[in-house]
């Protein structure tokens, strides 16, 4: 979802809740909200407005004195996440990831046969992963082996991001304020409690996959940044956020893992 459209999403979602009563909503507001916050009041005011440090938070609404921080999606969004190479390996290695599984994750990066991107040529993402298939396989048998870390990955690639001091989301809206999905945090791990996503044969950590933001094919190198960046995404998003929502209660309760 391009930047614009995301902020004008969020923007049509805070107008139409913020300072509204229940009984002012439509079906699917007040679906939204009872989602989030179980029974609802007709007379009862909501409050909804945007944070500083909100990296993954994209609205917090307020209802009743219960306050909740939802991070949103729409159109053709998989991307959950992006950072710098640099600082996702660090953290894998924080969590105990081996050297050998850091540096595939490295070359899938790069895709050029070396750890910097100093390489002659750029491998498309097939010749990438016929070339690693090996390493590949063994990597994701590291990185999916604990579900606990895992758990922990997701909520940091989803809900969290990379600064401690970041407010963390705690649902995911996937559309707009006339429809749309919500789950919770607790739903999705509850989801990867009970899935095996060993069918993917490409890097992944659960349900999300690993790629080059840019790897900049037969061609020069137009952004530097986004060269030494990796994305997080999750194929499919919409129609697995619609079916969690269906097959996963809402839980109201912090998940600890």
């Amino acid at each position: 979802m391009p930047t614009n459209e995301g902020l004008l999403r969020e923007n049509e979602m805070i107008v139409a809740l913020n300072n509204k009563t229940v009984k002012e909503l439509g079906n699917n507001l007040r679906s939204f909200m009872k989602n989030l916050f179980g029974v609802l009041e007709d007379d009862k005011t909501i409050k909804c407005y945007k944070v500083d440090n909100s990296y993954k938070t994209d609205i917090v609404v307020e209802y009743n004195d219960c306050v909740h921080f939802v991070s949103m999606k729409s159109g053709n969004a998989t991307i959950v996440h992006n950072e710098i190479l640099a600082n996702f390996i660090d953290y894998l290695r924080s969590e105990g990831i081996s050297e050998e599984t850091l540096e595939t994750i490295i070359l899938h990066h790069y895709g050029d046969g070396t750890t910097d991107g100093t390489g002659s040529r750029r491998l498309n993402s097939k010749e990438v992963h016929e070339a690693l298939k090996e390493r590949i396989f063994k990597a994701n048998a590291e990185l999916n082996y604990d579900l606990t870390l895992v758990k922990r990955a997701v909520n940091r690639l989803m809900f969290k991001g990379v600064d401690e001091d970041n407010i963390e989301a705690d649902a995911l809206y996937f559309g707009d304020r006339d429809y749309g999905i919500v789950v919770n945090r607790n739903q999705i791990m509850k989801h990867i409690n009970r899935r095996s996503f060993d069918f993917y044969d490409l890097l992944h950590i659960g349900p999300l996959l690993i790629r080059p933001d840019a790897r900049y094919i037969d061609k020069e190198v137009a952004d530097l940044r986004k060269r030494n960046r990796m994305v997080a995404y999750w194929p499919n998003l919409q129609a697995d956020v619609r079916y969690i929502s269906k097959h996963y209660d809402y839980d109201y309760n912090r998940l600890r893992f």
